[in-house]
């Protein structure tokens, strides 16, 4: 039987890719949370109540997390652990921090020094490059191989772009020394049902349905990925020996200013209103869209989801969650 660890299983693509290995009965998937930012919702339950899926409540950055994660050998981890969302790099930096970087220790140690994993998948982040391209005017799309660089450490901003790339250099130092293979992949702008708050798309969704039509950074722009495409993308990844010891942009390279993702969003709802806009926090990067071409060569990905499509089921699912609150 494969077998598979999904670290921030109960969050938003966590939970979206235990639930698809979960959908293979002959593939054991164990999850591990402690909530800080995950569900435990009606579908996070479902999920774990399936015969092959295991759940482990546990707080990786903890001093004895080591100890208490399962002590089996995987045939993929899959770390996506970390507390998310925009506004909480702003207002709770040393936690994010803090849940985005003690715990690939953990992971290290239990699996990696100990050769009990046969591929580690790291999830970064396209946060990762915004000082090369907001300090250095370095070229969009955005390719892996650009240099990176911390462009201000008194901003909090920078608590997760950090740890994310503290995270992966420390994934790549460790694999490699350890004889593990690794693919590191860093999402550019995941978004869809469950995905929680502090992100743009479910912040401005909310204000919305309250009619508040109000955006911030609106002359940024940025490219989304539905969710069930960056499942499968990361799957095919995990799954692919060329991806092998390799970093990988995940996204979609259709590039949309904010003014008009909000536009997007109130039109798929059948609102008509004006949107008052507001400038960006201090530290958001302009521009920000993936170079695909690596992504491509590997697994031959092409996005299954539009955009339209995307918000389309996104806007439905927070509607009937948010009316009836």
């Amino acid at each position: 039987m494969t077998s598979s660890l999904v670290t921030g299983g109960a969050g938003f693509i966590g939970f979206a890719l235990a639930s698809e290995l979960a959908r293979d009965a002959g593939h054991r998937v164990v999850v591990v949370d402690n909530f800080v930012r995950g569900e435990r919702d009606a579908a996070f339950a479902e999920l774990c109540a399936r015969p092959n899926v295991a759940f482990v409540e546990l707080d990786l950055a903890a001093p004895d997390a080591v100890a208490r994660l399962p002590d089996e050998l995987f045939d993929f981890v899959f770390h996506l652990a970390a507390l998310n969302g925009t506004q909480n790099f702003y207002e709770r930096p040393y936690e994010v921090m803090r849940n985005s970087t003690l715990p690939t220790f953990a992971l290290v140690e239990r699996y990696v020094c100990t050769r009990r994993v046969s591929r580690f998948v790291y999830t970064g982040s396209s946060e990762e490059y915004a000082a090369t391209v907001t300090r250095f005017g370095w070229p969009i799309p955005t390719a892996e191989d650009v240099p990176l660089c911390i462009d201000e450490p008194t901003n909090p901003r920078w608590s997760y772009a950090t740890s994310k790339l503290h995270g992966e250099v420390l994934t790549c130092t460790a694999c490699k020394q350890h004889g593990v293979p690794f693919t590191a992949i860093r999402y550019h702008n995941v978004y869809g049902p469950r995905m929680g708050d502090k992100h743009v798309i479910p912040d401005f969704i909310a204000r919305m349905v309250r009619g508040r039509y109000e955006l911030h950074g609106h002359e940024d722009t940025r490219s989304f990925l539905y969710i069930d495409d960056a499942v499968d993308a990361t799957l095919r990844l995990a799954r692919a020996p060329a991806a092998a010891d390799q970093i990988v942009n995940v996204g979609s390279d259709r590039e949309i200013a904010m003014a008009d993702l909000g536009e997007l969003v109130m039109r798929v709802a059948g609102i008509d209103a004006p949107i008052a806009k507001h400038p960006s926090p201090r530290g958001s990067v302009r521009r920000r869209v993936p170079d695909l071409r690596k992504l491509r060569a590997l697994i031959d990905f092409d996005p299954a989801w539009s955009l339209e499509r995307g918000l389309a089921r996104t806007v439905a699912w927070y509607r009937a969650r948010l009316d009836g609150a």
